[in-house]
Order: C-alpha cells, then structure tokens, then sequence
C-alpha cells in the first residue's frame, strides 16, 4: 500500500506543479498583453490630443483649452500636435490663435493679442489676412472683450462663431472656425447668454473669473 500512496502523492504534487505552471504562464501572458494595450492606448491618445475617442479617416482631431482665470495658460492641439500652450512660451493674456492648412494640417501661424490694454487694430489686422483654406483654433485667457469692436466681431463672424456679439468682460471662449465657412461652425462654446461660463460673480469658480472651458472633435479636412 505505501508504494501506491507515494505515487498517488507524487502525481499530485506533479499535477499542481503542472497547472501552477500554466496558470503562471497564462499570468504573464495576460500581463504582457495589458501592458502592450496600455502603451498602444497610451500612443493613441497622445496622437489625437488627449481624445477619449479616435477620429475617421480624412479628420483632424483637436482640443482647445481655455486659460483659468488669469493664471494657467491656455492650450490648443491639433492633430496630435501642441500648438500653442504656456510650455511652448506663445501664449499670452487675451485671444490666442492658431492658423493651420485646412486640406494638409499644417502650422500656419500663431499669434495672441491682448485684449486688456492691447491695440484691437493688431487683431482686425490678423484676421483680415487669413486665406481661404485655413483653420482658425482659439482660446481666450484672462480678458477676451474688453478692446473688441465691432470689427473684430463681424470677421470672427465671417469665421463662423454666433457667441462673437455676446462675448463680454472676463468671459470664457474656445472656438474652431474656418474661411470660407457658408454657416455658423458647430465647434464653439462660450459666452452664450444660455451658458454658465460668463463672468458672473455668484457663479465663478475662480474670484472674478468663471472656470476654464474645453472642446475637442474631429474637423473635417479640406477636399482639393
């Protein structure tokens, strides 16, 4: 009887090494494939800008930050590249804008132009340069409104916003235009009377300011 029970015990101990080793094999396996998933997410999110979701063919993907108050900067991606942000150093208080090639994505041009204290001519200016076939990106930071005329407002118009003629003192803006747009462009959040983000003493996050504002999606390119 003990020669049997030894290779009764012998063959348990072989069949829990047996599946202790798959199950460690299967471990590793699973470990390994989260971790390629992870860095595959990972490189994914970081080329369509921080998106929770991945743009169709023949998109571009974008997201627009706001400043917070008048302290943290503003940010504007788009198609897996920062354009403008507080580390990149060509930000500044008042409108910032980003040009860009609507048919290929390329960097036009970057510019910010203050609203506070500033000359609003620099700004008409920029806006009436811009050629047909761009892409205009912009958020405000810390004051927006205070130098803007009707002017500025009407080529912000022409560029497809319907908050332009609402945007006032201290209000939050992210906006995506584009020349030549034949209606209002669907990517614009702000200073619409119907919103929260204006500056409103009893609803401001930030001691007078309202909280930063954000949109991102995926914007068309330009067919030749």
């Amino acid at each position: 009887m003990r020669p049997i029970v030894l290779l009764r015990g012998v063959v348990v101990l072989l069949v829990s090494f047996v599946a202790f080793y798959i199950a460690s094999k299967l471990m590793t396996r699973e470990v390994e494939v989260n971790h390629k998933k992870y860095i595959q997410e990972s490189k994914a999110k970081k080329i369509s800008c921080d998106m929770e979701t991945s743009c169709p063919e023949g998109h571009f993907p974008f997201k627009i930050t706001s400043g917070a108050a008048n302290v943290v900067g503003p940010s504007i991606c788009f198609n897996g590249k920062i354009l403008m942000s507080t580390i990149q150093n060509n930000v500044g208080k008042g409108i910032n804008i980003a040009l860009v090639n609507a048919t290929t994505g390329e960097l036009l041009k970057t510019d910010y132009f203050d609203m506070w204290s500033g000359k609003v001519e620099l700004l008409v200016n920029f806006l009436k340069t811009i050629k047909p076939g761009s892409i205009l990106l912009l958020a405000s930071f810390d004051d927006p409104a205070t130098k803007m005329n009707d002017e500025a407002r009407g080529l912000f118009s022409q560029l497809g916003s319907s908050l332009i003629f609402n945007l006032h003192f201290r209000d939050n803006w992210v906006f995506l235009g584009a020349k030549p747009i034949k209606e209002n462009s669907p990517f614009e959040q702000g200073s619409s009377l119907l919103q929260i983000l204006k500056n409103d003493k009893k609803k401001n996050k930030y001691d007078g300011w309202p909280e930063a504002l954000e949109i991102g999606g995926c914007v068309p390119k330009k067919k030749d």
